[in-house]
């Protein structure tokens, strides 16, 4: 695969305040690496080998326990993957899984660690990125302590439909975009139990469920209960 141009590498949230050479010498070190569905590119507690941002594809953020798995996020073109080991030097917080086809931007380790460290506002959007993942992982520790399985339904929806929901009249209409498993996966819960916390907002009248679309019908109540 060719390299990715400097125009290309601009367009990337992490690396849009870096100068025209460095993101130049960034460039020609940059390798384009592409994955299969489902296959791991890292697992947790695995050495970190360097830096990964999505070209094209999805990622799915994760951890696992035994059986059971928490999915913390699904990160599209132009997201990096885990950042914490260039600031600790430790090893990898989480597992990475291709989400169908993915391509991703590598550059090993020592380099991307030596270039963070060297430019300042790279620095800066890495830790930007690190803590708004450190929030994230915060909410979903205090939901999964304090919160039932209907109450994590219901903000997973929001997030949904502040994301990407289609609002209308009626409600606002969600894409359903993530497949059973991966959905209770993202709630921290067993399919069966999610799919049955589901049916009973419906029956309540707080959601519609159709064959590729959810409608949240009452986004007042849906916000009470999360």
């Amino acid at each position: 695969m060719t390299k990715p141009s400097v125009r290309a590498l601009k367009a990337i949230p992490l690396f849009t305040r870096l100068r025209g050479d460095v993101l130049k010498s960034l460039a020609s070190q940059v390798q384009a690496r592409a994955y299969t569905n489902r296959q791991v590119i890292f697992a947790e507690g695995a050495r970190c080998e360097g830096l990964y941002i999505v070209q094209a594809g999805q990622v799915k953020l994760l951890r696992a326990s035994k059986d059971k798995e928490q999915l913390l996020a699904i990160v599209g073109a132009g997201e990096p993957l885990d950042l914490v080991p260039f600031l600790d030097d430790g090893p990898h917080s989480l597992t990475a899984s291709a989400r169908g086809p993915v391509t991703l931007y590598f550059v090993e380790c020592a380099a991307a660690r030596a270039l963070i460290w060297a430019t300042p506002p790279l620095l800066a959007a890495v830790m930007s990125s690190v803590s708004a993942r450190l929030r994230r992982l915060a909410t979903i520790a205090t939901d999964l302590a304090f919160k039932d399985v209907t109450a994590r339904i219901c903000r997973v929806l929001l997030d949904q439909a502040d994301a990407e929901g289609e609002h209308f009249r009626g409600g606002i209409r969600l894409r359903r975009t993530l497949s059973e498993r991966e959905f209770a996966a993202m709630v921290g819960t067993v399919r069966e139990v999610a799919w049955r916390s589901l049916k009973k907002l419906e029956k309540e009248g707080l959601v519609k469920i159709e064959r590729n679309q959810i409608t949240l019908l009452d986004v007042e109540r849906l916000a009470a209960l999360a």
